[in-house]
């Protein structure tokens, strides 16, 4: 599969969503709501809160503590109704409403000092994480200059619906669900393909 700039044959992605998930529990189970993907959106998909932030801490966003009087008081209500909790990046073809409405949304959460892409991806992926990519620096490394912003969200939606990675992705799938059920990657068979994507462009990033 071809995930930025960077290719990635089944079994070695396998190989390393195991490595992930048996290294990654807290995340997986704290911030990706595994297993079930609860609270999808966040306990309220339409505000940012102290529960938000507290999750997205386990990922690594590296709050300041002037950062969290800020996002709770950024108004984006209007923004975060206009996306289903569950609308998804493949759906969000660039110039299309859904794409504009993501853009709207990200928007809203630009131009605070120290709050760069990568924690408000994280807290954009934990309210909407069908849609919203986790982006950090190795992630930057594999997708080069199309890193972020609408640039970004449009290189991550063409390698979603490339039909050859969404051949490999379903195939990913169904291998995770297979695992035993004493594998910690087994849980990754539950989470949006999105997911799988970004932790895989990560590993490819760190990797170089």
């Amino acid at each position: 599969m071809n995930i930025g700039t960077r290719k990635i044959v089944v079994d070695e992605a396998i190989a390393q969503l195991r490595l992930y998930a048996e290294t990654n529990g807290a995340v997986l189970r704290y911030y990706d709501g595994l297993p079930g993907m609860t609270c999808v959106g966040g306990s309220d998909p339409n505000q940012i809160t102290l529960e938000d932030l507290a999750r997205t801490m386990v990922i690594g966003s590296d709050l300041r503590a002037l950062d969290i009087p800020w996002l709770l008081e950024v108004d984006a209500e209007k923004e975060l109704a206009a996306i289903p909790v569950d609308a998804r990046l493949e759906d969000a073809a660039p110039g299309s409403g859904l794409f504009e409405a993501a853009m709207a949304l990200d928007d809203k959460f630009t131009g605070h000092r120290g709050f760069g892409h990568a924690k408000k991806s994280k807290l954009l992926h934990l309210k909407r994480p069908y849609l919203y990519p986790v982006t950090d620096s190795f992630i930057r490394m594999t997708y080069g200059s199309a890193s972020a912003g609408a640039e970004f969200l449009t290189a991550v939606h063409n390698d979603l619906v490339n039909p050859a990675n969404v051949r490999d992705f379903k195939l990913l799938q169904v291998r995770l669900i297979a695992e035993p059920a004493t594998s910690a990657a087994r849980l990754l068979g539950e989470v949006p393909t999105l997911r799988l994507l970004d932790i895989l462009a990560s590993l490819l990033g760190e990797a170089k």
